[in-house]
């Protein structure tokens, strides 16, 4: 029976995957790195940094962090932007579904798109 047991619980172990997430708050305070696993196909990009940080995200029809660990996004100068696997998507984080990615990096900036 115990044999049983530990095969299922490796079968589903084996199905989770592992992610770094890093987060980059910017000059006035260190960054923060997360390991964390997920099920593939199951949890956005946006689900899974709140797991692993205090997010607040933006009201109306699109969401985005609005804050990350009390580090606000303020309009017209400075943003939370993600990239996975070193790449940017073209996807809001709300709408990125995870399936093999072993790394995601959220980045405190200045940008243009405002």
């Amino acid at each position: 029976m115990n044999k049983f047991l530990l095969l299922i619980l490796l079968s589903a172990f084996s199905y989770a995957n592992s992610i770094a997430i890093t987060i980059e708050y910017g000059k006035n305070r260190p960054d923060k790195k997360v390991y964390t696993i997920y099920s593939s196909g199951e949890v956005s990009a946006l689900d899974l940094l709140k797991r692993v940080a205090d997010v607040k995200v933006s009201k109306g029809k699109y969401k985005f962090a609005n804050s990350i660990d009390g580090v606000k996004s303020r309009v017209k100068t400075y943003g939370w932007f993600y990239t996975v696997d070193g790449k940017a998507t073209k996807k809001m984080a709300s709408d990125y579904i995870l399936t093999d990615e072993k790394s995601m990096t959220w980045t405190y900036k200045i940008s243009a798109c405002y």
